[in-house]
């Protein structure tokens, strides 16, 4: 039985006859520095043990490409062996899937025995870690691995774990019965054909244990952040049919696959990706030819690559593209899951698909920093720094967005299906919609991350308006804008129901009163403001007369209450003035006071923001006091 299996002994693993490594694949053990998990890599292993422990058989771990699920799965591997003595079986779908296991494994775990189960391989007796293929061991009438009995199950990529092959293989080594623990690894624990993975008392597994978002690891600085585009197309994708959750692949290619389509695509790539190393996504075999053809009549390096080629020509192309030979990579189905080009920095979105889980798959593919920047680093801020002074700072992803009338999602559903709540199938999902923004939000090239955060600045009304229609970046630049000037121009949040007098907020602990004139006193004012031991002082004056500064206290609301009651009697005629409800304040700007204001030297642009008569005052008396309105756009 030794010579006719693969095994990947703890002193010279070799399986090179096999053709499931090269030789630069794989890991001699004392060869490499020991892998150090990361926090989040520590709390997602600590939490699939604690579910062990408290008795759970079968939970998932969702993070996004690039976070290294392997290296987590690979640990716990290790980890089983030691505190439990149990043996593993690590099943994918993927030859690359199983490489990138294996190797891991080894170099995680080099104590451990690591046999592979596919194809013309067969694990040896031995093996403490077994690495399968699904498609080997799966099949309902096999009797591979029948004398194995692992204790811990992966499912890697297990957002597949539904379909039949994948539940042969957990009814057969016991994840239903007890007998094994299943763990599934995977960046998205959504489906197209909406087959529950958790959440309800039918779904398959119990819990999802560990959840780490993108927006987090980008956050932390693991990952680079996204720099989304629109490519408007048009052609009509809204006749192709729904099928599983997701557009039928021949009339979808049938709509796309033409050469307008294609030019205008490679126009924009040109125009704003010229230089970055891409990955493409196409429809079909077809599809793909053509899109590589057409970059490499304009003098681009590209090949393509597909499922159906033989191994070895796919492995050749695969790594022509990582080694920067070849600048485009235009695939069919192949560059989806289990493959890392941490160098490409560009991914360009021909294939449409109402996929949010395939979606993230595709747009991972480009999330991955370049060898060496993040580690050793301890804080996110360093990360963060260190990504953005690295060669890849960031990816872009370029949507190319066709004509649809077709209901459009608001962001990627907890339970992906076909159809919506209202009957009506959704459209493609977009770069935008992976940080929660709106699927028809237009980003203008700028950060996903970035974007996300001005979002959340927005009123609940005001959000809700940006997903009832397609918004840009730019439009979303002008609201916030917008929101920042009103904001400045009404009572701060922070005394709203402390005061009735229109209070402007000036500074940091300081608030400003413009109290009008009479027949004989102008130019009335109060203001108050804290020191630094929080104590407020009010302060009033005129140009007749400076009333002195009187001391209020460290209460915010027994400062206001006693600072009103001094201007009321001080300035006994200001109150319409100074009231915050008086009528007035709600009118039209009137023509003077736009007079005043561009004499005062306030832009158009400003001056259209404003809409009522109290906030063309406010400007006029924040002009006069020489401060000047914060522009987002300009921060």
């Amino acid at each position: 039985m030794g010579s006719s299996r693969a095994h990947l002994a703890p002193a010279a693993p070799s399986p090179m006859a096999h053709h499931l490594f090269d030789a630069d694949d794989l890991v001699v053990p004392g060869q490499v520095a020991p892998i150090i998990l990361r926090d989040y890599q520590r709390r997602a292993k600590a939490a699939v043990l604690a579910a062990k422990d408290r008795g759970l058989h079968r939970v998932m771990v969702v993070m996004p490409t690039g976070c290294g699920k392997t290296t987590v799965f690979a640990s716990l591997v290790e980890e089983v062996a030691r505190e439990y003595d149990q043996t593993s079986l690590v099943v994918a779908h993927r030859h690359e899937l199983l490489q990138q296991a294996a190797a891991r494994i080894v170099a995680l775990a080099p104590r451990l025995s690591v046999g592979v189960e596919g194809g013309d391989m067969t694990a040896p007796y031995e093996s403490r870690v077994v690495v399968a293929g699904v498609q080997s061991i799966g099949r309902p009438d096999t009797k591979r691995l029948n004398w194995f009995k692992p204790g811990l199950l992966i499912l890697d990529e297990g957002h597949h774990a539904p379909a039949d092959t994948w539940q042969n293989v957990m009814r057969r080594f016991g994840s239903y019965s007890g007998e094994c623990f299943t763990l599934a690894v995977t960046a998205t624990d959504h489906r197209m054909d909406n087959r529950p993975l958790h959440g309800t008392e039918s779904a398959i597994f119990e819990d999802v244990v560990f959840r780490y978002s993108l927006r987090q690891a980008v956050a932390d600085g693991w990952l680079v952040d996204l720099r989304g585009f629109r490519v408007a197309t048009g052609v009509d994708i809204s006749g192709v049919r729904t099928s599983l959750g997701d557009y039928n692949q021949s009339q979808l290619a049938r709509a796309v696959n033409v050469e307008a389509r294609n030019q205008t695509a490679f126009s924009h790539w040109q125009e704003i990706a010229h230089d970055r190393r891409t990955i493409v996504f196409c429809v079909d075999i077809q599809h793909a030819e053509d899109v590589a053809k057409l970059f490499r009549e304009h003098g681009i390096s590209a090949e393509h690559v597909d499922g159906a080629m033989p191994m070895g020509q796919r492995a050749g192309i695969l790594r022509r593209f990582g080694e920067g030979e070849t600048q485009v990579l235009v695939n069919v189905e192949v560059a989806t899951e289990g493959y890392d080009a941490p160098a490409a920095d560009c991914v360009l979105m021909l294939r449409p698909t109402q996929s949010w889980a395939l979606y993230t798959q595709m747009a991972g593919r480009g999330v991955r920093t370049l060898p060496g920047v993040v580690d050793g680093l301890g804080s996110a801020a360093e990360r963060v720094r260190a990504i953005r002074e690295s060669g890849k700072p960031d990816c872009f992803v370029i949507d190319v967005v066709d004509v649809s009338t077709k209901f459009s999602l608001q962001a990627p559903p907890e339970d992906e299906v076909g159809e919506t709540a209202t009957g009506k199938a959704a459209q493609p999902a977009t770069a935008a919609g992976l940080m929660g923004l709106p699927p028809d939000f237009d980003l203008q090239g700028h950060s996903l991350f970035e974007a996300s955060e001005w979002l959340e600045e927005l009123p609940v009304a005001k959000r809700a308006e940006a997903f009832l229609r397609p918004t840009s970046f730019e439009d979303l630049s002008t609201v916030l804008s917008e929101i920042d000037l009103l904001r400045e121009l009404s009572i701060p949040e922070e005394i709203i129901g402390v005061t009735r007098l229109a209070w402007m907020k000036v500074g940091q602990g300081e608030y400003y009163l413009p109290c009008g004139s009479n027949g004989y006193e102008r130019d009335r004012k109060a203001v108050l403001r804290s020191d630094e031991l929080g104590r407020f002082q009010l302060h009033l004056s005129s140009s007749l007369m400076d009333y002195g500064q009187m001391q209020l206290g460290d209460d915010l609301i027994t400062a206001f209450d006693e600072a009103d009651r001094l201007i009321h009697l001080t300035f006994p005629d200001c109150l319409p003035i100074v009231r915050a409800n008086e009528g007035w304040r709600d009118s039209a700007p009137t023509d003077r006071q736009r007079q005043n204001l561009r004499a005062m030297g306030v832009d158009e642009a400003t001056i259209a923001q404003i809409s009522t008569r109290g906030q063309a005052r406010a400007l006029i008396e924040q002009s006069k006091l020489g401060r000047t309105v914060s522009r987002r756009r300009g921060r």
